[in-house]
């Protein structure tokens, strides 16, 4: 358990996990990508993104590997270098002579075994560039999918607002969405996956939740299994929807873990959802949604009239009367991109 962001405390605990799966030797003298969890420009201990320190650990030991090592995400409505420098990240980019990638060259690649209905899928940067991608997820609650982890994390390869079309057409449908993640998450294939969960994020995430300690690091060649392990972890007798897919689908075998093992964070807060994948007609279902899932609100003493919803929401349902967004709940889709992507806090659930 960590009690703090020691750099040298994590590197030490990094440096011998990969040691322990035999990744310490394969990462040497190549190019990695590290890809944070960088949704915008929050300071570090709002825990809206990968701690800097974390970041700091990871590259340095990979830099004494004498690798060449580049950073980079897709925001959701702000430049990558605005959001790093906002986020802390910049400080450890500019000591240790990081390479920033913005995510701006579009490259469409092709899943022809994918779990999802669609095969093409369109990313920010091409991960075949790269000898190695260490993805770099924060333990946060998420308003649709209850948890963003390691295979989420990977959803940043899509660039910027490209994400609204990707919910645009799950829908309200929360496995669907699932399935379109994990076949994001097979195409980028991250070498490693390293979760801060220091201190993490319960409540109403993933940018405006109650940020608390969990004293955890997650390490692992297999985002699949990281992600099973922590909703064990955090106290989650059923599956998640990424993770439900994940298990349908085989993607999740046995597995062991090492280090303190399977210690259960008390009185994690998930957020506040109704489970809406019910077995039954599509026609009931859509009615029962609109009527039992929670609609994003406005706290109207917050808001100072941005308009990020506004650009980020993937069915035009927020437009401003009276230089305040106001919701159109025939269109909205409870996609809660307006939520995640709010930089005051001021759209709630």
């Amino acid at each position: 358990m960590f009690s703090d962001y020691n750099v040298t405390d994590i590197k030490e605990f990094l440096d011998g996990s990969l040691e322990s799966i035999n990744l310490a030797q394969q990462l040497r003298n190549k190019k990695v990508l590290l890809k944070p969890n960088l949704v915008m420009g929050k300071a570090p201990q709002k825990a809206v993104n990968t701690h800097p320190k974390v970041v700091q650990a990871v590259a340095e030991l990979l830099l004494d590997s004498s690798c060449d090592v580049s950073i980079g995400d897709s925001p959701g409505y702000e430049s990558t270098e605005r959001a790093l420098k906002a986020s802390g990240i910049m400080d450890v980019v500019g000591a240790l002579g990081l390479k920033v990638v913005s995510f701006n060259n579009p490259i469409t690649k092709r899943h022809t075994d994918g779990v999802s209905p669609y095969q093409f899928f369109t990313l920010g940067e091409d991960p075949d560039l790269y000898d190695a991608i260490v993805n770099l997820p924060k333990l946060k609650t998420h308003g649709m999918m209850g948890l963003t982890l390691g295979v989420k994390n990977t959803f940043g390869f899509i660039h910027s607002f490209e994400k609204a079309r990707w919910h645009l057409r799950a829908g309200q449908d929360r496995i669907v969405f699932a399935s379109i993640l994990i076949d994001i998450h097979q195409l980028v294939r991250p070498t490693v996956t390293i979760l801060d969960g220091i201190v993490a994020m319960d409540r109403d995430g993933p940018s405006n939740g109650r940020p608390r300690n969990a004293g955890i690091i997650g390490v692992s060649t297999d985002a699949f299994v990281l992600d099973h392990c922590i909703e064990r972890i955090v106290g989650l007798t059923a599956p998640l929807p990424i993770t439900r897919k994940a298990l349908e689908h085989n993607l999740i075998g046995e597995y062991e873990i090492q280090g303190d093992g399977m210690q259960v964070i008390k009185d994690f807060e998930m957020p506040k959802l109704v489970d809406t994948d019910w077995a039954m007609p599509v026609f009931v279902k859509k009615i029962l949604k609109k009527i039992f899932v929670k609609k994003p609100r406005l706290k109207s003493e917050l808001c100072k009239s941005c308009a990020v919803c506004c650009k980020v929401c993937p069915t035009e349902a927020l437009a401003f009367f009276e230089e305040k967004p106001t919701f159109n709940y025939a269109k909205c889709i409870r996609c809660y991109c307006c939520q995640e992507m709010c930089p005051e806090g001021a759209i709630t659930l």
